[in-house]
């Protein structure tokens, strides 16, 4: 019987928001242009400029017609951070955020978004200091990922769908690893176990819930059900596996 809680980490959080000048009606702010000229809003307006809009937000970068296009950083009223590229007032590109509410690091992502939710190829940081490195799709974990546990020095590896691990290997530091499905980034169904000499053993996974906090934060039991004998690999091939 194996029991195993993901680290919080893992999981995606996309804080939905606007952007500054982004309201049901434009409002006045301040925007100083690098000339020096000052405006009251960034209607029609091409070029560099400062900007400190009415909900404490500000940015220094660039416009394109009034919106932010091209190269920029903003700053949030929480002092959470973005510096990169803009499309249509929104972070679109590569570009790196910060996420630092009240200056507390929450987290760092560095890579390419789409239309403001992170999107294609990227890195973050959580602030356990895990690390996931692959493919994101509207902000959350989705495609080809390598997931690194700080503490432990796991890894998952394999195939992300909405956030979650669903098909792939679980690797412990001494190379030993599971490889099947999972299911809430858990294993869970047919797989099998290859050890660090190479013996493999093949069973399957069941979930049950063993406890649930109060912030309905679900802890999973996991049983594991052989269903073959151990496949023992001739000295010779553990040789070449363990050059390998």
């Amino acid at each position: 019987v194996f029991f195993f809680q993901a680290e919080d980490g893992i999981r995606d959080v996309e804080r939905s928001r606007g952007l500054g000048d982004v309201y049901k009606r434009q409002e006045e702010y301040t925007l100083k242009t690098k000339a020096g000229e000052v405006k009251k809003s960034s209607i029609g307006f091409t070029g560099d400029a400062e900007v400190k809009y009415p909900n404490g937000d500000t940015y220094d970068g660039h416009f394109e017609n009034g919106v932010r296009e091209g190269k920029g950083k903003y700053i949030f009223a929480s002092q959470d951070e973005y510096d990169g590229n803009f499309k249509a007032n929104l972070k679109d590109g590569i570009g790196k955020m910060t996420y630092k509410p009240k200056g507390e690091f929450k987290g760092e992502y560095y890579g390419y978004w789409f239309k403001g939710l992170r999107n294609g190829e990227g890195v973050f940081t959580y602030p356990n200091k895990d690390i996931y490195s692959g493919l994101w799709k509207n902000g959350k974990k989705d495609g080809k990922g390598t997931y690194i546990f700080e503490k432990t020095r796991m890894k998952y590896v394999g195939i992300w769908s909405d956030g979650n691990l669903v098909e792939g290997k679980w690797i412990y530091p001494d190379g030993t690893y599971f490889e099947g499905g999972f299911e809430q980034n858990q294993p869970k169904g047919m797989g099998k176990w290859v050890f660090k000499n190479g013996n493999i053993v093949a069973g399957n996974y069941t979930q049950t819930v063993e406890d649930e906090k109060e912030d309905k934060k679900k802890l999973y039991k996991l049983s594991w059900k052989t269903t073959s004998d151990i496949v023992e690999i001739p000295e010779e091939s553990k040789q070449q596996h363990s050059q390998t």
